[in-house]
């Protein structure tokens, strides 16, 4: 059956809305018919209304790489895959883009390719009014029995989708550095940290954003170009950074930049984009907080602002860039990673804090923006902060000592940040509800903002 008749059937009909695009397809050499689709995740486009990309590999090339699509297990809507091959391995990356999607729908998907016996998911799309959705924040995973337990963690927390702020899996271990050559690259690692993260990423968007471990030595002129036939990305972000990206998930708007382009401490990648960056920041600042709609705005990179943990300390090139942009529009959080911890500071303007906020508050959020290292996904704790003297990386990576008033609380222990955002209620009071949990679920940290339209 052809394409176009599969889609002009009565399964297209069924979908009602729903139709798909795709790039075009890369051939591949076939491999065995007996190769299972693996490694599946999922990805918002820029309207998670009406968009989902579907992701999943091979171990090689195969035949007619599909997916099915449809409201029940009849499906009744086939796209063809987008097929990528990458550095150093035989894996193909399969990516299908799901566009003019129904809001708030339960979507039932299988994958195949030819001779192949099937794997099958679902998905739901953001809802088309405002809603009480919660949301996971972390980053640093690795693949190891912490990270596979946070997966597990994830799941049972039940999560409209996770906001992964870099350092994903760790394949090449220089972290941006280029010191060890290729014997720190190890790119099957990817896959097995994409199988690792399936049985969430399967049915929930994992929104990831690149780390300084994402900078691999081979892979083009900024190391992205594995993580890029890795991962569908929404595309709506800096031109010449497709790893930056803006999405609106019911009251919260979510932007994920490049934080390697701002940073001091490790500077592979410092200023590639010059100010272009900063002009689509404030830009998109700027349309986020004019809408009536949004009332919370959160910033992922995996670059730390602020933390006293002495391994990466704070990047002053992300604040001096950043920081006055954040204040002027309000930024209600900032969500990094990198320092392997947790650790929460008080609401801050101009580097300094403005109210206490010790565990269990609850804060007025325009007072200040609070930032948030949820860096404790997996890889080997750092044991080394909530000292009052840490130090902050300035240009030419040198280390100057800073006192840290500003940190409310820290932990050291493996953990996954979970917020509840609460739509405004009859007083016109919105509320993001931050969770910090430890692996075995055990609560660490607690902080509600709020704002008043």
């Amino acid at each position: 059956m052809s394409r176009r008749r599969v889609l002009t059937g009565s399964g297209a009909a069924a979908l009602a809305a729903g139709t798909a695009s795709v790039g075009p397809l890369l051939w591949v050499p076939p491999a065995s018919a007996a190769v299972r689709p693996g490694g599946v995740h999922l990805m918002y486009g820029k309207n998670p209304k009406h968009r989902m990309a579907v992701s999943w590999s091979t171990p090689a090339g195969v035949r007619r790489p599909r997916l099915e699509l449809g409201l029940d297990r009849t499906y009744g809507l086939t796209v063809p895959a987008e097929s990528r091959s990458t550095k150093d391995l035989g894996t193909v990356y399969h990516h299908v883009d799901l566009r003019r999607l129904r809001p708030g729908t339960r979507y039932h998907y299988r994958l195949s390719h030819k001779g192949a016996s099937p794997v099958t998911g679902t998905f739901r799309t953001a809802p088309k009014v405002q809603r009480p959705f919660r949301f996971a924040a972390f980053g640093d995973m690795g693949v190891n029995a912490a990270a596979a337990a946070h997966v597990a963690l994830i799941r049972r927390m039940r999560p409209k989708f996770a906001f992964v702020v870099g350092d994903l899996c760790y394949a090449d271990t220089s972290g941006g550095t280029g010191v060890g050559g290729p014997q720190t690259q190890d790119f099957r690692v990817w896959d097995q940290w994409l199988n690792q993260i399936q049985p969430s990423a399967g049915h929930v968007p994992w929104m990831t954003t690149v780390g300084n471990h994402e900078m691999e030595e081979g892979n083009g002129e900024l190391g992205y170009s594995g993580y890029l036939d890795r991962f569908q990305l929404p595309g709506n972000g800096v031109k010449g950074a497709p790893v930056t990206y803006s999405f609106v998930h019911g009251n919260v708007g979510f932007i994920a930049l490049d934080g390697n382009d701002a940073s001091y401490e490790i500077s592979r990648n410092l200023d590639y984009l010059g100010s272009a960056q900063d002009q689509w920041l404030r830009r998109e600042l700027a349309e986020m907080r004019s809408d009536p709609e949004i009332d919370f705005i959160v910033v992922g990179f995996h670059n730390c602002m602020y933390c006293t943990n002495l391994v990466h300390g704070s990047d002053g090139g992300n604040r001096s860039r950043w920081e006055p942009i954040f204040d002027r529009y309000s930024v209600d959080l900032v969500v990094n990673g990198h320092n392997h911890c947790y650790e929460r500071t008080h609401p801050l303007r101009d580097g300094a804090p403005v109210i206490e906020a010790p565990r269990g508050a609850v804060i007025d959020s325009t007072r200040g923006t609070t930032y948030l290292t949820a860096g404790g996904a997996g890889q080997a704790v750092y044991p080394t902060g909530g000292r009052p003297i840490s130090y902050v990386s300035i240009e030419g990576g040198v280390r100057v000592p800073e006192t840290t008033e500003w940190s409310a609380l820290t932990n050291e222990v493996h953990s996954v940040a979970f917020l509840d955002a609460v739509p405004r209620n009859k007083r016109g009071v919105a509320k993001l509800k931050l969770t910090a949990l430890s692996t075995d679920g055990k609560v660490i940290d607690r902080l509600t903002l709020k704002r008043r339209r």
